[in-house]
């Protein structure tokens, strides 16, 4: 029987409550931005383990009051952290342009490891891919840390009418973080909450028909829906071949570096959900 959320989330907040130093607690993490964390690497206030056990800390406190997430790997991300602090400690000049920082991604893009990729639906559990998403596989390029997978509208608001946005059977009802009585808006739902409630630096959506702006502008964070194409679909569960993209919410970005870290195309087939 699998392990509720709620009780996953406390046995997590657990494990971390004598973990994380002075240091990274030192750190002010809400509305942290890339240049922030980047400054603080450099300094010598945080490191990039520091601050994947903040997010996590920060996530097991917030959840499940504040659904936003679905599964987190925090072994690999901890794996993942350190060897981008190594990679800082023996004098790199030339670390990747998201060095260090953590992503969620939506639960309906491909990551090769132990998470799930089920668009929010508990038909698809146990589909743990063999591979990377082509926009995943750049981020872990560009140095970025995935901590796990942000909750969504099952199927991308596209299981039938009526379905409340924000909701799936593996995530629950999201909840907009400045009014939780009102709507979060459309599929991408977790992933601006999740960014508005500071739970990762930069959290990864896709959009068909408003499936990141919405919640963007609902749960007042900054999304980007950049050109069809721009951004490779390769391992992203697809409701329109013609529309969609994938792209990122977050409280303050530097729109050209993340886009360069994620533009690009892919010769694998995307997966693709037809209905």
């Amino acid at each position: 029987m699998a392990m509720p959320p709620s009780l996953r989330f406390l046995i997590l907040l657990l494990l971390l409550a004598d973990r994380g130093g002075a240091t990274a607690a030192a750190f002010e993490l809400e509305e942290a931005t890339i240049d922030s964390i980047h400054r603080a690497f450099a300094a010598g206030e945080l490191t990039s383990r520091g601050l994947v056990e903040l997010y996590l800390r920060r996530i097991a406190s917030l959840e499940p009051a504040l659904p936003a997430v679905i599964e987190l790997d925090p072994d690999g991300a901890l794996a993942s952290a350190d060897r981008a602090d190594a990679a800082a400690r023996f004098g790199s000049n030339a670390l990747p342009q998201l060095h260090g920082i953590p992503v969620l991604l939506k639960d309906n893009i491909a990551a090769a490891g132990p998470l799930n990729a089920t668009a929010g639906s508990l038909a698809m559990v146990g589909s743990r891919p063999a591979r990377d998403a082509g926009v995943v596989e750049r981020l872990r390029n560009a140095g970025a840390v995935l901590l796990g997978t942000a909750s969504l509208s099952e199927w991308c608001n596209f299981r039938g009418p009526g379905i409340p946005a924000g909701w799936s059977p593996r995530g629950g009802q999201g909840k907009n973080p400045y009014v939780p009585s009102a709507t979060p808006c459309s599929s991408s739902s977790g992933s601006a909450i999740a960014a508005a409630a500071n739970m990762a630096a930069i959290t990864i959506g896709t959009e068909t028909d408003g499936s990141i702006m919405c919640p963007s502008s609902y749960n007042s964070v900054v999304g980007i829906k950049p050109t069809v194409r721009l951004t490779s679909r390769a391992g992203v569960i697809i409701i329109s071949w013609t529309q969609l993209a994938a792209s990122r919410a977050c409280f303050q970005v530097r729109v050209s570096l993340l886009l360069k870290s994620k533009r690009g195309c892919s010769l694998h087939l995307p997966i693709q959900a037809h209905h």
